[in-house]
């Protein structure tokens, strides 16, 4: 799992100004709030404050962000955002059922885990819960739930396409995600990520997924029992 994501333009001397690309720019403004926010909190960090961080006037910052408000909406989309679902496709039916786990783990990691703010983000989040309640109710309606009812929409389609009952897991999708935001909680608490490693993870999750949406998939991958002498 890689380290916290270092800003770039977190630097103690505000670097020259120059005309960036707006998504560059962009994307300076959001490393610094997000080192703003973390070191002085969300109440006590200014406009000014993330402005003098990546070297912008009060006006430049401005012209792309009206309020700080609108800076932490943003970082929650993009540090927690939902996974590309689109690209690459869902596998075809016939593929089977471990492709298509594989495919959904691929997708989570790169939305989630490979995104070295998703940490530092989390733990923002956590502290700042209470203080910006409206924003994050807003991040659960506007994000997390039509994400979870896109992939409860995916397993359902997987799972009548192969003709399997429904499982557990279609009818509680949040226990997709589980395991990555187990990798999270314990790369913000605990400063490391789980024991087994992140490609440990990643194989066991598949594993799990699998065995969740079709029982035969653990049936055919169990070792044959040993015979009693």
């Amino acid at each position: 799992m890689q380290q916290p994501i270092q800003p770039s333009c977190a630097a103690s001397a505000p670097p020259a100004r120059r005309r960036l690309a707006p998504q560059v720019r962009v994307a300076q403004i959001l490393d610094a709030a997000l080192v703003e926010f973390s070191e002085r909190g969300f109440a006590a960090t200014t406009m000014d404050d993330i402005g003098r961080r990546c070297g912008l006037s009060k006006g430049g910052l401005y012209a792309h962000f009206a309020s700080k408000d609108v800076i932490f909406e943003a970082l929650l989309h993009r540090s927690l955002a939902p996974p590309e679902w689109q690209e690459p496709p869902v596998p075809p039916a016939e593929a089977g059922t471990r492709a298509f786990a594989q495919w959904l783990v691929d997708r989570l990691y790169a939305g989630l885990l490979e995104r070295p703010a998703a940490v530092v983000t989390l733990r923002l989040l956590a502290a700042e819960r209470g203080r910006v309640k409206d924003l994050v109710e807003l991040w659960e309606h506007n994000v997390v739930r039509p994400n979870m009812a896109l992939l409860a929409d995916m397993l359902r389609t997987h799972a009548a396409r192969l003709g399997l009952p429904p499982s557990v897991i279609v009818r509680e999708p949040w226990l997709v995600i589980a395991p990555v935001m187990y990798a999270l909680l314990t790369q913000m608490i605990l400063g490391h990520e789980p024991a087994m490693g992140l490609d440990g993870l990643r194989s066991s999750h598949v594993e799990l997924l699998c065995e969740l949406l079709d029982p035969r998939e653990r049936i055919a991958g169990a070792a044959p029992a040993v015979q009693a002498k």
